[in-house]
């Protein structure tokens, strides 16, 4: 699969302004959370098991480092942005 990084970035501008029409702020009903390792995740043929543990309230701290400049952006924040995206998504399911 290959993805346009302006396409990404188009989706993600359309879905966010949606989330904003609803609120504007976000209060997340869950910190911690199961993921299954990177290096097992794709693998549909073999059943993972081992899980990690993540905590979101962690992940925004790592967000919230890059905002005001402390952290650099690198591009494995998106693991971050991607767990907080995935719960926000979760909790505002119709």
């Amino acid at each position: 699969m290959t993805l346009s990084v302006d396409d990404l970035r188009r989706v993600t501008e359309i879905l966010l302004s949606e989330v904003a029409a609803r609120r504007s702020t976000l209060t997340l009903a869950a910190d911690f959370y199961w993921d299954v390792p990177a290096e097992h995740r794709y693998d549909s043929y073999t059943e993972p098991t081992k899980l990690v543990l993540g905590q979101l309230s962690d992940d925004w701290s790592e967000l919230q480092r890059i905002l005001s400049g402390a952290a650099d952006p690198l591009p494995y924040a998106l693991v971050w942005l991607g767990a907080i995206l995935r719960r926000i998504g979760e909790e505002l399911e119709p």
